[in-house]
């Protein structure tokens, strides 16, 4: 073999190598973050084994003793995420938010609603909640590379990014099989309590007028634009929006970027596409309106079928929340 076939060779073979051995930035992020979780526990924990195969670290467990999670449950839960410093990243335990000055106004705190099965929580996360039953409570390591996803417990869909070694708290307040009668039933405990009333308008939404206007002058023609003024409510009573100026200033969500001016709703009764196509509503707000006269005052709530959904709108209102709306059509000019 002459000399430059020799080098040729062993240039190739080395080129083999170094291609064999090559890890992505990703999976030496990972080797890196599972090796000081590895001396984390070591140190703190000494003895721990990962749970299963999840990669994950159960440091404490009550599993509780409620009704168990199943593949397909809703998950009520407070938390707290730590880092490994013991540094709080976020919460939704409002003391908490107080004590560490995370806390706003415009947050909500009662707790979020995660199903399990939809693939927005870490597997080795949801491997370990389904172990447990309402009322239990774990404290997880999670090691970055367990986490499947970035991922944001406040809001289980949004695409906030949040990727990093954490120890997490979980405490299952509610475990529920269908979250829409669940919100039935509390929307007309709460409309009861409230307005002694269970009256519905439509399938999810109770609605009642809290000043009538029975004049022909009253009505609302077709097509005609109202003037509205309305303040939203979750039913724990936080106020996440209204466009009354000394409303938002009492509730503290005032916001100088905002022009707190009546909304301008094109009203049509008869037609519910072209209510829909021409007014950037929810569901539930647009079908209580079509239900009142110039000058009414009502109070309706909905589902979250007929509000945010299943997303729910952060950090203001939580997934598949039922809402509260009071409402105030303006006189005719």
């Amino acid at each position: 073999m002459n000399f430059r076939t020799y080098l040729f060779a062993t240039l190739f073979l080395a080129g083999v190598l170094a291609t064999s051995c090559a890890v992505t930035p990703e999976e030496d992020t990972y080797f890196a973050s599972d090796r000081v979780m590895k001396s984390w526990i070591k140190v703190n924990y000494p003895g721990i084994s990962p749970y299963g195969d999840t990669g994950a670290y159960i440091l404490e467990m009550e599993p509780g003793s409620g009704p168990a999670v199943s593949d397909t449950a809703f998950i009520r839960a407070h938390y707290v995420k730590r880092r490994l410093d013991a540094s709080i990243t976020s919460t939704n335990i409002q003391r908490l938010a107080e004590q560490i000055g995370s806390y706003t106004a415009t947050t909500y705190y009662g707790g979020n609603t995660w199903q399990v099965g939809k693939g927005y929580l870490p597997d080795a996360l949801e491997t370990v909640l389904k172990t447990m039953r309402s009322g239990g409570h774990v404290k997880l390591a999670l090691p970055v590379s367990a986490s499947d996803h970035e991922f944001s417990l406040y809001n289980a869909f949004s695409g906030t990014s949040e990727s990093d070694n954490l120890v997490i708290d979980v405490t299952i307040d509610t475990v529920l099989t269908d979250i829409y009668a669940y919100q039935e039933k509390t929307m007309r405990a709460w409309f009861q309590e409230h307005y002694a009333s269970t009256d519905t308008v439509t399938e999810g939404l109770y609605f009642k007028k809290l000043v009538e206007k029975l004049e022909a002058n009253d009505t609302i023609p077709e097509g005609n634009n109202v003037s509205v003024r309305y303040i939203g409510r979750t039913l724990d009573g936080r106020v996440f929006d209204t466009n009354i100026e000394d409303t938002a200033k009492f509730y503290r969500i005032w916001d100088s970027s905002k022009t707190y001016s009546a909304l301008s709703i094109s009203y049509y009764k008869e037609d519910e596409s072209k209510f829909s196509s021409e007014n950037s509503v929810v569901g539930g707000f647009g079908k209580a309106i079509q239900h009142m006269n110039y000058g009414e005052k009502a109070a309706a709530v909905f589902n979250s079928k007929l509000g945010y959904e299943e997303k729910g709108s952060s950090p203001s209102v939580p997934e598949y929340a039922p809402l509260y709306f009071w409402l105030y059509i303006e006189p005719k000019d």
